[in-house]
């Protein structure tokens, strides 16, 4: 469990100073200094500046990884290309476990809960820079911690670890009974970073700008996940799989949202359910996903470009 954790700490040390090479604007800016004031994660905004004596900033940040080490390997089948059915077994790990069942008839789930704005009063992750001193904001401003893009480059941050953690420790997959393994997990998040870069796509130049950040960011913490996941050769291979899939998955949910080119339940009983067991579960899904997409809709476009939105966890 320790190496585990030293593994995780190692990943999120990959620290990039503002620039516009997209590449170096990753989730792993965000680096763990301490585990000290009561088990409060202590890091460094790198596209705020280098940390010094006189000052920096101070990032904290709550909840866990997406995906967490397990003993297994990715399966070897070829995936299918993008917008293609997944078939069984892809990408299943071979501990996955049986779906959970959901204490709740799923033809009940998400029924009564109405779209609301998803705006929080504050971003998920948190930053306070060290701007006491004329030093302190000396440094923070050479460093380019005011400059827009690292405004842009915090928000996107906030935003993926928003919906890494709600992919993970919401309830949400639970209640679905989805399964617990790499694929469905990977398919599960694909779902809601679509959900967050469509509702991007109205949002503007900095829309656009966010957008790229949040992408980057989220392919990156999927190199991370397949590391995790104990694959070690031809790397590259699988995250340009994952990465097909991700587009296909995005394709067919725009095409079964703007132009009813399928029903959207059948995309998502095909994408996350393997196409098998009750579509009571896609259609449960389904309404999940749109009461969400409203919600993003109905949410202040500054809010979600500084990060400050969480999805809903309620599955009334």
């Amino acid at each position: 469990a320790g190496l585990a954790d030293s593994e995780r700490e190692r990943d999120l040390t990959r620290c990039a100073a503002p620039r516009l090479e997209r590449r170096m604007l990753r989730l792993g800016s965000i680096r763990v200094a301490s585990r000290a004031a009561a088990g409060l994660g202590r890091a460094c905004a790198c596209a705020a500046g280098s940390p010094t004596a006189a000052g920096g900033v101070v990032e904290t940040v709550s909840g866990s990884c997406w995906a967490e080490p397990v003993a297994s390997t990715l399966s070897r089948r070829t995936p299918p290309a993008p917008g293609s059915t997944l078939v069984r077994g892809h990408l299943l790990s071979s501990t996955a476990s049986a779906s959970r069942e959901s204490s709740t008839p799923v033809q009940r789930l998400f029924q009564t809960s109405q779209p609301r704005s998803l705006q929080t009063e504050q971003s998920y992750v948190q930053v306070e820079a060290n701007d006491k001193s004329l030093i302190g904001r000396l440094v923070l401003k050479v460093g380019g911690y005011y400059s827009k893009e690292s405004q842009l480059v915090r928000g996107s941050n906030s935003l993926l670890k928003m919906t890494l953690d709600h992919c993970e420790g919401s309830g949400v997959r639970e209640a679905l009974g989805l399964e617990d393994d790499f694929r469905t997990k990977h398919a599960f998040l694909c779902l809601h970073v679509w959900m967050v870069l469509r509702r991007l796509r109205n949002s503007g130049q900095d829309g656009k700008k966010v957008s790229q950040f949040f992408y980057d960011n989220f392919q990156h913490e999927v190199e991370m996940s397949v590391h995790r996941e104990g694959v070690r050769v031809r790397v590259n291979k699988w995250l340009r799989q994952l990465e097909d899939i991700f587009f296909g998955a995005a394709k067919a949910y725009d095409g079964a949202i703007d132009q009813h080119a399928e029903d959207f339940a059948d995309v998502l009983h095909r994408n996350l359910f393997r196409g098998e067991g009750d579509k009571g579960r896609s259609h449960a899904l389904a309404r999940y996903a749109i009461r969400e997409l409203v919600s993003l809709s109905m949410t202040d476009t500054e809010a979600v470009l500084s990060g400050r939105v969480a999805f809903s966890s309620s599955t009334d």
